[in-house]
């Protein structure tokens, strides 16, 4: 390549590196629509009264709806785009915010109410996750997806470290209406941000429109073809189940954990800060990792972690045992979510990737409402302990499938396509055209 070309082409590619950081912090802002009442909400809801069923019901119905909002998403990512639906998710947790700002979580707040709110958040983090993850392989060639899809994994995870502490310490010194006020803020930056990479990307950047198909390493794949249901690939059901059974622990936690620390008086908003921030810190390595590294492995490091980590919080919790917990569970996501994004890139084309990311995203969801609701009445009857134990059989049945999945195996290379996207995509046992509803 002549020299001048080279310049130009190093020209685009800090460019389009540009983009991928302003969209990391413009998704960093908005999900603040989500975790700003991640901590704050259970413990508003306590504090108000509410007891751990109805707690579980309000904080599991994010979930419950982001699993069908996510499967209208993925469609409209892939039609659309992945900005323009970033924005739109983003303005469902404004509304959201706007709801708490308004209403309040007291005692005498209805319960409907409370599930409206929960409701536009599902909606939201089920469009913002998947249209930022779908964007980022139109961003970066393809031996740096890995790193690339961790990079933005991980300012969603930075904001879940950031946000837990504030909210908490803002709904101590006010109320929720201030957490919703704080939320609003951050929510319109992202917006601003996301709007200006917009101008920018054109149609570079758009995620397929679903015409024509993928081409990886000199293959091309057939075009997704999408008529009135979701397009779904066989090769996608291996990662969903190692997502759902990975992640179930975390809606339990998210649900019941908060409270239980307050009782022996640690502080809960430390534990979610440590976790995030080790995610954060494991996402982009283990990112560099999984374009290496044959993803089961990554995948029962992961687990191992995890399941030690979840350990430390079966004793009666105390600050230092909640921050060495959210330590590992950090450590541990990041050792998971990053490869398990990366099979999704490389197990989907350009037309289709919303769709996967989306379904992702209703996998864990799935896994949060099994946490938060379907753990409710078994937290009622035997504990938060056994609760937790349950989730920790599932880690490590996780662990067993990616240790038999031969479909995890290692790769002669990162440009080497799945056996997914080789040979035809529809009217074949890899491809199933999925009824409406």
């Amino acid at each position: 390549m002549p020299p001048r070309r080279w310049i130009a082409a190093a020209a685009r590619a800090r460019h389009y590196h540009r983009l991928v950081l302003r969209l990391a912090v413009a998704l960093f802002a908005a999900q603040a629509g989500f975790h700003g009442f991640t901590a704050s909400l259970p413990v508003a809801l306590a504090r108000a009264g509410f007891g751990d069923a109805e707690i579980g019901f309000v904080v599991g119905t994010a979930a419950l709806v982001q699993m069908p909002a996510a499967l209208v998403a993925g469609m409209a990512i892939d039609r659309f785009g992945g900005l323009r639906l970033f924005v739109t998710g983003a303005v469902a947790y404004a509304l959201g915010a706007i709801i708490v700002l308004a209403a309040g979580v007291e005692a005498s707040t209805p319960l409907a109410v409370l599930l409206s709110v929960r409701l536009l958040q599902g909606i939201g983090i089920a469009i913002v996750i998947p249209a930022a993850l779908a964007l980022v392989p139109a961003l970066v060639a393809p031996q740096r997806q890995g790193f690339g899809l961790a990079f933005m994994g991980s300012a969603h995870n930075l904001t879940m470290g950031v946000l837990p502490p504030i909210s908490l310490a803002i709904l101590a010194a006010w109320t929720m209406r201030g957490v919703a006020a704080f939320v609003l803020v951050s929510i319109a930056v992202g917006v601003v941000l996301a709007v200006g990479i917009a101008g920018r990307l054109a149609a570079s950047a758009r995620v397929g429109s679903g015409k024509g198909g993928a081409t990886i390493a000199g293959i091309t794949a057939p075009p997704a073809v999408r008529r009135f249901g979701l397009l779904y690939r066989a090769s996608w059901t291996s990662p969903l189940v190692l997502t759902v059974l990975f992640a179930a622990h975390w809606g339990a936690i998210v649900a019941f954990l908060p409270q239980r620390a307050e009782a022996a008086g640690a502080d809960i908003g430390l534990f979610f800060a440590a976790d995030a921030f080790a995610i954060f810190a494991s996402r982009v390595p283990t990112g560099w990792l999984a374009d290496r590294v044959p993803t089961r492995w990554l995948l029962l490091v992961g687990v191992v972690i995890t399941i030690a980590a979840l350990a430390l919080l079966l004793p009666r919790p105390t600050t230092e045992l909640l921050v060495l917990s959210g330590i590992g569970t950090g450590i541990g996501g990041g050792f998971v979510v990053s490869p398990l994004l990366l099979e999704f890139a490389r197990r989907s084309g350009p037309a289709e990737r919303g769709s996967a990311f989306a379904l992702f995203s209703v996998a864990f969801a799935a896994a949060l409402s099994i946490g938060s609701i379907g753990g409710a009445p078994l937290v009622e009857r035997a504990g938060f302990e056994i609760t937790l134990v349950v989730g920790m059989v599932g880690l490590a049945l996780a662990g067993i499938l990616a240790a038999a999945d031969r479909s995890m195996r290692p790769r002669r290379g990162p440009l080497e396509p799945h056996e997914a996207l080789v040979g035809p995509a529809v009217d074949s046992p890899g491809m199933v055209e999925l009824p409406p509803g």
